[in-house]
């Protein structure tokens, strides 16, 4: 999964693709989950890094706290596909919740107190 801040500035991301290109006329097609609501890049150009393909991209439908599906491809042939998670947060060391202060989470003093009921 892939990681990127809700925003219209170009970002780069860095993946393994199915097979290696450097080229310019790659595109990029993102799908926000749920809304279905899709943007395509066209003619993106690709550099090798070690074992990695890096691409600089832009993309405008960006929210935060969202996920999407990307496909990369040249022409029909799909070099990599993957999921982005958009998120506002950049540090690495703070724990991420989808469900901070939604849900009240149960502390009890006494395990025994616990009860499970099966069905």
């Amino acid at each position: 999964m892939i990681k990127l801040l809700p925003t219209t500035n170009a970002q780069t991301i860095n993946f393994i693709p199915r097979s290696y290109v450097v080229a310019s006329d790659i595109s990029l097609v993102v799908v926000e989950d749920g809304t279905r609501k899709t943007q395509t890049i066209n003619d993106l150009s690709t550099s090798i890094s070690g074992n990695f393909i890096n691409m600089s991209i832009s993309i405008d439908i960006l929210t935060a706290e969202n996920t999407y599906s990307i496909e990369v491809k040249q022409g029909s042939t799909l070099l990599y596909r993957d999921k982005i998670y958009c998120t506002s947060q950049t540090s690495n060391t703070v724990p991420h919740t989808l469900n901070s202060n939604k849900y009240n989470e149960f502390v009890g003093t006494d395990s025994s107190t616990q009860k499970y009921i099966l069905v």
